[in-house]
C-alpha cells in the first residue's frame, strides 16, 4: 500500500507540475496576440514590482551586511581582508542575491496572486468573464505571468547592488577599510559571466513564482478556506522549487560558460 500510495503521489505532482507549465506556456503566449491589456500589465507591474522594492531594499541591505559582519573576521586571520569586496558582490550576485529575492518575492506576490485569482474562482467572477466572451488567459493570467519576469530581475539586480552596498558600509565601520579599497575589490574581480547567474536564475525564478500561483489560484474550490488552501501550497511548492531549481541552475550555467563560444 505505501509503494503504491507513494507512485500516486509522485505522479500526481508531475501531473500538477505539467498542468502549471501548460497554463504558463498558454498565458504568455497569449500576451502576445491580440488583443493587448497593456493597462492591466501596466497596473500588475507596479503592484508586483514597485510594491515588492521596499522588502527587497531591507532584505539586501541586511544580508550583505550580515555576510560582511560574519566574513570579516575570517579574511583578517588570513590577511585577506582587501578581498572583502570580491567576495561579498560575488556571493551576492551568484547566489544571495537571485534566490533571497525571489524568496521574499514568492512570499508577497506569489501568494497575493493565488489569493487573488483563488478569490476570483470561488466568487465566480472567472466564469463571468467567460460568460462575456473575455479570454481570462489574457485578461488575468498573461499580465501577471509578464509582470513577474520582468519585475523579478530587475529587483534582484537592485538587490545585488544594495547588499553589495551594504557589504562596504560594513568594512568600513568594523574593520575601518577605506572605500577604495573595497570598491576596486568588486570591480577588478567580477566578471561578465558573474552576472549571467542572476539574470537567468531571475528569469527561471519569475517564471516558477507566476507558474505555480496562477495555477494554484486557477484551480481553487471550497469557498474562503480553499482561497487560504491554494495560496499557502503556492507559497510553499515554489519556494522548494526555486531552491531545488537554484541547483540545476547553477550546474547549467557553469557548463554554459566552461563550454561557451569564448572557449
Amino acid at each position: 500500500m505505501e509503494n503504491i500510495s507513494l507512485s500516486e503521489s509522485i505522479k500526481t505532482l508531475l501531473l500538477d507540475i505539467q498542468e502549471a507549465f501548460g497554463l504558463w506556456w498558454q498565458g504568455f503566449l497569449s500576451a502576445f496576440s491580440r488583443p493587448f491589456y497593456v493597462e492591466d500589465t501596466l497596473e500588475e507591474l507596479e503592484a508586483i514590482g514597485v510594491g515588492s522594492l521596499p522588502v527587497i531594499l531591507l532584505t539586501s541591505f541586511f544580508t550583505g551586511a550580515v555576510f560582511a559582519l560574519q566574513t570579516t573576521d575570517i579574511l583578517r586571520q588570513y590577511g585577506s581582508a582587501a578581498s572583502m569586496g570580491q567576495l561579498v558582490s560575488f556571493t551576492m550576485i551568484r547566489e544571495l542575491g537571485p534566490v533571497l529575492t525571489a524568496l521574499m518575492f514568492t512570499g508577497r506576490v506569489g501568494a497575493g496572486i493565488a489569493s487573488e485569482i483563488g478569490g476570483m474562482v470561488v466568487s465566480q467572477q472567472v466564469d463571468a468573464l467567460r460568460a462575456l466572451g473575455t479570454d481570462y488567459m489574457k485578461k488575468l493570467i498573461a499580465p501577471r505571468i509578464l509582470a513577474c519576469i520582468i519585475s523579478l530581475p530587475v529587483l534582484t539586480a537592485i538587490c545585488d547592488l544594495v547588499g553589495t552596498f551594504s557589504g562596504q558600509i560594513l568594512t568600513t565601520f568594523q574593520i575601518h577599510q577605506n572605500p577604495h579599497v573595497y570598491w576596486n575589490s568588486v570591480q577588478s574581480h567580477l566578471k561578465i559571466e558573474d552576472f549571467y547567474y542572476s539574470f537567468f536564475k531571475a528569469i527561471a525564478f519569475g517564471i516558477i513564482v507566476a507558474m505555480v500561483a496562477c495555477y494554484q489560484g486557477l484551480k481553487t474550490s471550497g469557498g474562503t478556506r480553499g482561497v487560504g488552501r491554494s495560496t499557502t501550497y503556492a507559497v510553499m511548492t515554489s519556494s522548494i522549487l526555486i531552491i531545488a531549481s537554484d541547483f540545476f541552475l547553477t550546474k547549467a550555467i557553469n557548463l554554459l560558460i566552461a563550454y561557451g563560444p569564448h572557449h
